[in-house]
């Protein structure tokens, strides 16, 4: 959890959410991603739509609009009709012109009119937040150019004057720069206004640099309106295109078995009695010569490192239709590893690489520690008594109202049925077209087929909510203990004094075990103690994967947690990920519970947070030492939902 922050410019997650599905719902890249920069542009290369903190300080309504302007912008007009290597060259072409940074601006701007008009023109959903934009842009840079010509800055001035007659808003031009206006004039109210291409705006530029070449008089401009993503540099393009061959497996080197396999096949290719079955992958960009190439991760040369790929088995049922025709091979040692075998898909890099990453690409350099629980020293088993002491009451009450709804339930006979028992309304048979007269009584149900996962923060931010915490978990514990109901209590935090770029550790304690929850004293849940950072939604998934393993029907995860996801390299798009874990853990059949414990106070950021990663599962808790008082309800409403 952070502690301090300095300055209020904190972006809403559930609007970073939006923006992120807007931008790749226009852009079509499945792993698009939205980040907040000081200019609105697109790297295309890395898949990152970065749209412009200058709409930070403006009302909530025009902010969201304002953002939405940037996304559409750049995730549908400048991914589809803006022609990046035009706008380099011109760029570079400029650079020795004494007025380069006034044309580069002019460049940008004029480029983004006419990417707004083919946006309102293709799709006209996005007019609104397009007309707000102008509407503020007006406001905005006429207060620009008034601050410009108080000091002097005459091409400034000039811009600002450029953006507001492109907005239909009319100021007077700079009296010193009446002749360069007039020799621009046509270029900017005929050519750049009726360009149909990113060349066009271009080539219209470069006739304006021919124009001011002569005006020397005037430095040139000193603020930057707009940015454009830099030149992917001839290594970056190199890397692209050996990744692509590595997804596509035609760099992969050819062991001496692979070599005789290939001419295996050139022997038979004559055979008319031999049937082949070529098929690949959807992300390759033809068909390969590869057996079977069902996924990325089998029939390959892969070493069979990553967790991602697992052994053929002859049984499977994709191979069912074609096991009779297979042909014989020297490969049948997947287990082996090849001194020149590719990389495994999980080590790939690039910009839809986060497809491999098991648990999600801001996740992929975590390192996994699982700590068992001690065995339990004289001091916790005292403590753990007191806390037992304190909510048995609470134990006991639970159990009694679960038990009798479930004997109420078992003996409460079924009515108006087609069979069973005779039941005591037989006027039916003579009012009734199709009477129903039989009666039958519940089954006994001896084994609730349900089991729970409580996942508990051990962030530093806990250091002074931790035994209230307990006395949670103890709750947690003994109730579902005393109903024969199997679960499991981890405590998860992640090593902030180790974690680098490279590798981030995180730590799971399991305090309480499935083989041993039903006849655990559960002293070791005292051991739970604040640490360092929390990376929830690799924590989630982990024990998301962990739960789909029992045999149990329902299946329940709880987390406690008192603040937003911190880890190393994980602030920007913790909540995100956390929000997709919890999605991803409930598509798999597990509900997911959060409980926030704040500080004394709920306050409105803290319940947005709450929202804007579990929707409407979540419980926001005043404080730690009323835990216990939340926690029952849940657990109640939890429990007779089993039945």
């Amino acid at each position: 959890m952070k502690f301090l922050v300095f300055a209020d410019t904190k972006i809403d997650s559930f609007v970073h959410m939006q923006l992120i599905d807007l931008a790749r719902s226009l852009s079509k890249v499945k792993k698009m991603d939205v980040s907040f920069s000081y200019h609105s542009n697109l790297e295309r290369k890395k898949g990152i739509t970065h749209v412009s903190q200058f709409w930070n300080p403006y009302p909530r309504e025009i902010q969201l609009e304002g953002w939405k302007s940037d996304v559409y912008l750049r995730s549908f007009g400048t991914m589809f009709h803006t022609d990046d290597q035009v706008i380099w060259n011109t760029l570079d072409e400029l650079k020795s012109h004494p007025h380069h940074e006034f044309l580069k601006q002019m460049l940008l701007f004029a480029e983004d009119v006419r990417l707004e008009q083919i946006c309102i023109q293709k799709r006209p959903g996005m007019t609104h937040a397009f007309n707000l934009r102008k509407e503020t842009f007006q406001v905005h840079y006429q207060r620009e150019f008034k601050k410009h010509i108080q000091q002097k800055r005459i091409l400034d001035a000039l811009f600002c004057h450029a953006i507001l007659l492109a907005n239909r808003r009319f100021v007077a031009v700079p009296s010193e720069t009446q002749e360069l206006y007039q020799e621009l004039k046509p270029l900017l109210l005929e050519e750049l206004p009726t360009a149909k291409s990113t060349q066009d705006i271009a080539q219209t530029i470069i006739k304006m640099a021919n124009v001011m070449i002569k005006h020397t008089e005037f430095s040139d401009m000193k603020t930057a309106y707009r940015s454009f993503s830099d030149k992917p540099k001839a290594d970056d393009d190199a890397s692209e295109d050996q990744h692509f061959d590595d997804l596509t497996r035609n760099t992969e080197t050819k062991t001496k078995k692979t070599i005789q396999k290939d001419e295996d096949k050139e022997d038979k290719k004559d055979d008319p009695e031999k049937e082949e079955y070529s098929s690949w992958h959807d992300e390759t960009s033809d068909p390969q010569d590869s057996f079977l190439q069902m996924d990325l991760d089998q029939g390959t040369n892969t070493d069979l490192l990553g967790e991602a790929a697992r052994e053929a088995d002859s049984g499977d049922a994709v191979f069912g239709s074609v096991q009779t025709s297979a042909q014989t091979t020297d490969n049948n040692d997947f287990n082996t590893q090849n001194e020149h075998e590719a990389e495994t898909d999980n080590n790939q890099t690039g910009s839809d690489s986060s497809t491999h990453y098991r648990y999600g690409e801001v996740n992929k350099n975590v390192t996994e520690h699982v700590l068992p629980a001690k065995p339990a020293t004289s001091e916790e088993f005292a403590q753990y008594q007191l806390y037992e002491q304190e909510v048995a009451p609470f134990v006991t009450q639970l159990k009694q109202n679960f038990l009798k709804t479930m004997e109420h339930k078992r003996s409460a006979p079924r009515e108006d049925l087609h069979f069973g028992r005779l039941g005591k309304k037989l006027t039916r048979l003579a009012t009734d077209k199709n009477p129903r007269l039989f009666r039958k009584k519940q089954e006994s149900q001896h084994e609730l087929d349900t089991t729970f996962t409580l996942l508990v923060d051990c962030s530093a931010s806990m250091f002074n909510k931790m035994e209230e915490t307990q006395k949670g978990i103890v709750l947690f514990h003994e109730t579902l203990k005393a109903l024969r109901i199997p679960h499991s209590v981890v405590g998860f935090w992640e090593d902030a004094a180790d974690a680098t770029s490279d590798d981030q550790p995180n730590y799971f304690h399991e305090v309480i075990s499935y083989r041993n929850s039903l006849h655990q004293p559960g002293a070791s849940i005292i051991q739970l103690e604040p640490q360092e950072d929390n990376r929830d939604g690799y924590s989630i998934r982990r024990m998301s994967e962990e739960l789909a393993k029992r045999p149990e029907q329902q299946k329940v995860l709880l987390v406690f947690s008192d603040g937003e996801p911190a880890a190393f390299d994980y602030e920007t798009h913790g909540v995100l990920d956390t929000h997709e874990a919890v999605t991803h853990t409930r598509k798999l059949g597990i509900e997911t519970i959060g409980m926030f414990i704040a500080n004394g106070e709920i306050t409105e950021e803290e319940e947005k947070l709450m929202q804007n990663i579990y929707g409407p599962q979540n419980v926001v808790v005043p404080s730690a030492a009323e835990l216990v008082d939340y926690l029952m309800p849940v657990l109640r409403k939890l429990l007779f939902k089993s039945i």
